[in-house]
């Protein structure tokens, strides 16, 4: 482990996780990240499995900490005590502890804590969750916000609400493109409304907003809410895909039971944008990212 390590990635095994380690090793920043399986571990890796009651002791030279990691399968939060006990009680006091240690935390949360019925919910918008795992994330918002405030460390740490992350391996754009490959049609949902943004805008953006370490609530975005018809299209034209091998129906006609199916997906930006100078990202410049 190297001592002289300035940033710490919780999670770092995660989509998200891996992408801002990549990040800050990129940008010449020194960093670790952590992970519960003991037989990865390494120089640059440690272990840190925060549903063991012992403190992680964390190196004196980190000043900044990415919290990435939580129980995030719908189904899993939906129906498995533990998964509410890692988002609602063991991450918010690793969080704390981490801050006591003179950390500063940016936490990842999500944009589902909105319900999906809100246009462009702003940073400070009221929480409306809808499915187990929004209500786990807003009550594990409200849990640090409690415990930071009680122990006078509220501008320890900045919470920052994700909207969807899409890169080259997320379903269904493996399928469509195997598909297109061999000349068959796609039959995307018009019904199921998403904001994307690519695992690289929002890596830049959460080492940005490290770097900056300023507290409250932040959000990253997608420009737009599009369906999923919308992205098929775009794809489509990006790399040259016939339109007529796109045909839109719906889950409903499907009968395809989507957990969290908001009507609104893109989360509103302005603090971040004002703060940090962070713009939403657009479709066309997600697919630029993935191809």
């Amino acid at each position: 482990m190297s001592d002289s390590a300035q940033y710490l990635v919780v999670g770092g095994d995660s989509l998200v996780g891996g992408y801002v380690f990549d990040t800050l090793k990129s940008k010449g920043l020194k960093a670790l990240s952590t992970t519960r399986r003991v037989d990865t571990a390494g120089p640059d890796r440690i272990v840190f499995d925060f549903e063991y009651e012992a403190t992680f002791a964390v190196p004196k030279s980190i000043c900044c900490a990415f919290v990435v990691a939580a129980a995030t399968d719908y189904n899993r939060c939906e129906v498995d005590p533990n998964a509410y006990r890692i988002n609602v009680e063991l991450i918010p006091r690793a969080v704390l502890s981490l801050i006591e240690q003179g950390v500063f935390v940016v936490y990842i949360s999500t944009n589902s804590v909105f319900g999906g019925d809100q246009s462009w919910p702003s940073e400070y918008a009221r929480h409306s969750p809808g499915i187990a795992y929004a209500k786990q994330k807003s009550q594990s918002e409200v849990a640090i916000a409690a415990m930071a405030n009680e122990a006078g460390y509220a501008e320890c740490y900045n919470v920052v609400r994700l909207t969807k992350i899409l890169d080259a391996t997320t379903p269904p754009l493996p399928s469509w493109i195997a598909s297109w490959r061999n000349g068959n049609i796609v039959t995307p949902f018009s019904d199921l409304i998403f904001a994307p943004m690519s695992p690289h805008f929002v890596s830049n953006a959460l080492v940005k907003l490290g770097e900056k370490r300023i507290s409250g609530n932040f959000h990253l975005s997608g420009s737009e809410n599009v369906s999923y018809v919308d992205l098929a299209y775009a794809l489509a034209e990006k790399i040259g895909i016939s339109r007529s091998l796109i045909e839109s129906t719906t889950a409903t006609e499907k009968g395809v039971h989507i957990a969290f199916k908001p009507r609104y997906s893109g989360i509103g930006m302005d603090r971040t944008t004002k703060l940090c100078g962070i713009q939403p990202q657009s479709l066309s410049s997600v697919i630029d990212d993935i191809f």
